[in-house]
């Protein structure tokens, strides 16, 4: 055995650690700004929600948290997609959120917003901002199989894994 490319391959075995730990800790800096980021959009978006519903009805903690947690997973993954173009989507995203609380209220009828309405509203948005991508996507003469949505509806929609 060679003891000199034991060494060698020890060093290398060492630099590329190190660049996988620099690689992980560049993507936990990212990932952590993106968590923050999304928090912020979330609260946005859900003050667009109270802005609509206002005095109408009243919305079930139950249906917040269902809320959240099916838009969290969604906008993180966009972000992790897309990057961070919150404040280029603003004005889109929280009129999507205008749109997901009417329906809210058309659903729950006379009652207070639950989660079956939540998701039933959650469901229609889904439903626009997936159209809305294909569409935007045959506007640019893209194939709207293959096409990411990068307009209002990259945040709502699911997206194609990253390549």
């Amino acid at each position: 055995m060679n003891p000199e490319r034991i060494d060698g391959a020890e060093d290398s075995l060492a630099a590329i650690s190190a660049s996988i730990d620099a690689r992980s800790a560049a993507s936990d800096g990212e990932s952590l700004e993106f968590e923050r980021a999304v928090e912020y959009v979330l609260d946005d978006c859900f003050f667009s929600v109270g802005q609509v519903v206002g005095m109408r009805t009243t919305v079930d903690y139950e249906a917040i948290e269902w809320w959240r947690d099916r838009f969290r997973a969604k906008f993180l993954a966009a972000m992790h997609r897309q990057g961070n173009r919150w404040l280029q989507a603003r004005q889109n995203v929280t009129t999507v959120g205008w749109m997901l609380a009417e329906r809210a209220v058309r659903y729950a009828g006379s009652g207070s917003i639950g989660v079956d309405a939540a998701q039933r509203a959650a469901a229609d948005v889904e439903r626009y901002c997936a159209r809305h991508a294909k569409r935007s996507a045959s506007a640019l003469s893209q194939s709207s199989e293959g096409a990411v949505p990068v307009f209002a509806g990259y945040w709502c929609t699911d997206l194609p894994a990253a390549p």
